[in-house]
């Protein structure tokens, strides 16, 4: 995409001169870019077959650098002056060997090389014969007498670059491929209709502006033989682009959009639970999967078979998953994903040979289509906003500078996308060490603040059987909490007191404003199974953020969302089983 070919032809501009790019990035060649391991993003570029070296961003300098290979330096050697550095004849069986370049083994050098720069190694007869990083400046090397100078990725005797001479384009790729596309679609559309046969359910697609939410539409549209419904979940954090081309491509397929809209439900949800991250992605059950699950409730009968573009090469926890599976988080729905062992480039040939548009926002540079501000994407990709967006990258940026700001973190902690986790890895936690910069290695969420300790554990009560007195680590919102404790038995507000109280058979909790709580049953099994449940269903009723995703769950319809927007139970209704206390939910994260 253009986006993509601009980035590495600035890079290499940069790191080798101006015009090179465009000379190594010829405009009449497939180029393909292959996602490789990094810490942040890093691209293998393909042409003419060769891997020519890997688009990598790099942190804390957040910009692209351009790592070469020896196939990438050969030819970036036909056309500059800059980076290179001439060995003596007497030191290459050496290097043939694997050894460094020492500072003795350098002819010449372009003096303008800088420690860590990329730079080519060239012989007395000026042929690229090694690629590797300079661990001193050029003008370093021209007044030691020893150091390392270069330390060598890639050795070999001279030869010429393996240049196809010959044009080639997306279509001649298409046609390449045409058995293997031919194949895999059958494959895929095989398994489409036995699934549909197997389960029996309504049919939607999953569809989020993406590339493999496009194929699996294709797909299912194929295999069914008529344009299933687009389910769609508007999170508030689409790129307005992806929006107008779910709207477009929906219009063309003549396709209906199933799906809710969380509005500003993301803005809202931060003062309870801090910003999003990797491990701890509330937000996906907010804003996705909760409003799902209502949707699937209200719109489809309480069922659905929802065919999904997920592919096992994007991450180990897909690669394990089954194709056909279930999530607890959106109950009723059966998802399945036929283009499971698909890779990323058969995708994109099949997107081509079916000549149907695709996001623009590939063409911009993006990688991965869904909320802008997502902890799962690489840093590079959020500072693409910086360019594109900058009136959302700037608003997500003062929002995570307060935050740091209020909790004491350093900057870095934004500038450098620490904030995508909650726990640090130890991979985070080496380059903040590295970095010099002084971060815990875990960051503490609002919701955490509110825990329940024990003050008096579960004792032989004066009047008869247990009780267990505890303080919550904040304040109670009585009125609020009450709206929610019918699951465990009769509830009665005290606003006078301060205090609501909960009574069931001869088990009773009593709860102050002030967050002290006592809990009272004939034996101590039972006081010790109402601690849990009772701390959750606080934390539930104080924290929700009503995305839903428990409604549906409730087989006696007992739940529901109050005029104050949050959780709430009908006493009348329930049936206080408390299995609600097992469903997933949002609060329970933190």
């Amino acid at each position: 995409m253009e986006g993509h070919l601009q980035r590495v032809v600035e890079a290499i501009d940069h790191q080798f001169g101006e015009g090179v790019g465009s000379l190594v990035i010829p405009d009449d060649r497939t180029i393909v870019f292959n996602k490789v391991s990094s810490i942040d993003a890093m691209f293998e570029v393909v042409v003419d077959g060769h891997i020519i070296g890997r688009l990598r961003f790099d942190l804390p300098a957040l910009k692209y650098t351009f790592v070469l290979s020896l196939e990438g330096g050969r030819r970036i050697a036909q056309h500059t002056k800059q980076k290179w550095v001439t060995c003596h004849d007497e030191v290459l069986p050496y290097l043939r060997k694997g050894a460094s370049l020492l500072v003795p083994g350098v002819a010449g050098c372009d003096a303008e090389i800088r420690v860590g720069d990329e730079v080519i190694l060239l012989d007395t007869e000026g042929n690229a014969i090694g690629v590797g990083m300079a661990r001193m400046s050029g003008r370093d090397i021209a007044q030691a007498a020893r150091g390392l100078a270069v330390k060598i990725r890639e050795f070999a005797d001279p030869m010429p670059p393996q240049i196809n001479p010959r044009s080639s384009s997306w279509a001649d790729a298409v046609q390449a491929n045409a058995a293997d596309l031919d194949r895999i679609e059958s494959e895929a559309i095989r398994f489409i209709r036995k699934t549909v046969e197997r389960h029996r359910l309504p049919v939607v697609v999953g569809f989020s502006g993406g590339k493999d939410s496009l194929v699996t539409y294709l797909l299912v549209e194929k295999a069914l033989g008529h344009s299933p419904p687009m389910f769609f979940m508007d999170t508030g954090l689409e790129l307005p682009e992806t929006v107008q081309y779910v709207l477009e491509t929906a219009e063309r397929h003549g396709a209906e959009i199933i799906g809710e809209q969380a509005g500003d439900r993301f803005w809202e949800s931060l003062p309870a639970f801090g910003p999003p991250a990797r491990d701890f992605r509330w937000c996906c059950k907010v804003l996705k999967l909760g409003p799902a699950a209502t949707a699937i409730a209200q719109r489809m009968s309480g069922a659905t078979l929802a065919f999904m573009g997920q592919r096992r090469l994007e991450s180990f926890r897909r690669s394990v998953e089954p194709r056909v599976t279930s999530n607890p988080w959106v109950p009723g729905q059966t998802s399945a994903n036929p283009i499971q062992r698909w890779n990323a480039l058969e995708v994109w040939l099949y997107i081509f040979r079916e000549n149907e548009p695709f996001n623009p926002l590939y063409a911009r540079g993006y990688h991965r289509m869904g909320c802008y501000l997502c902890p799962a994407s690489p840093l590079a990709e959020i500072e693409g906003l910086r360019t594109t967006h900058p009136d959302l990258y700037e608003r997500w940026q003062l929002y995570l500078r307060d935050w740091a700001s209020q909790h004491g973190l350093p900057h870095e902690w934004v500038t450098l996308g620490f904030w995508r986790w909650k726990h640090l890895p130890r991979g985070q936690q080496e380059l903040a060490k590295k970095l010099g910069i002084d971060l815990a290695p875990e960051r503490v969420s609002p919701a955490q603040e509110m825990e329940l300790r024990v003050v008096k554990g579960i004792s032989p009560c004066v009047a008869s059987g247990y009780s267990m007195e505890g303080q919550f680590t904040s304040g109670i919102d009585i009125n609020r909490v009450s709206q929610l404790l019918p699951i465990f038995g009769k509830t009665r507000v005290s606003e006078e007191m301060g205090a609501v109280w909960v009574t069931r058979s001869q088990s009773s909790i009593m709860l102050f404003s002030s967050g002290s709580v006592v809990i009272r049953a004939p034996d101590e099994s039972t006081v010790e199974r109402l601690v849990g449940p009772l701390e959750r269903a606080i934390r539930r009723a104080m924290f929700c953020q009503a995305c839903g995703s428990c409604i549906p769950q409730c087989e006696y319809n007992a739940l529901k969302i109050a005029a104050d927007g949050k959780i709430a139970v009908d006493p009348d209704k329930c049936i206080r089983c408390l299995r609600c206390d097992d469903w997933p939910c949002p609060t329970y994260l933190s």
